[in-house]
């Protein structure tokens, strides 16, 4: 199990979680309903009161029960996918880039603009 929980005092997007060489859905309608925010603050913005948590998926409902049962809130806003040449980040209802792209703007970001 991952967990990352999201500081207020720094900016790191929730894309940022993503690991470069797996694909991955993420669905942000019930987030935005809940938290009453936008997609982009969804995104981008952190919370003390948000944490990501990686579980495999075989541990998905003892984990969710595991929230429920503490009462701690909880909400499942994607997955992961296996990786490979057409592997990408689908937000659903927003966009989608596929992972080489990533990798690709991701390792140019630097020295573009520091040599």
């Amino acid at each position: 199990m991952v967990l990352n929980d999201l500081p207020d005092d720094k900016v790191e997007p929730l894309l940022g979680k993503v690991r470069v060489k797996d694909g991955a859905r993420i669905w942000l309608d019930e987030i935005i309903e809940r938290d009453g925010v936008d997609a982009a603050t969804a995104l981008f913005s952190e919370s003390t009161g948000r944490v990501i948590v990686s579980i495999p998926r075989e541990d998905d409902v003892r984990f969710l029960g595991l929230c429920e049962a503490r009462n701690y809130p909880v909400l499942r806003i994607g997955v992961t996918d296996l990786g490979g040449d057409d592997a990408k980040l689908d937000v659903q209802g927003l966009f989608e880039v596929s992972v080489a792209e990533i990798r690709q703007r991701s390792n140019e970001t630097l020295p573009q603009y520091f040599g």
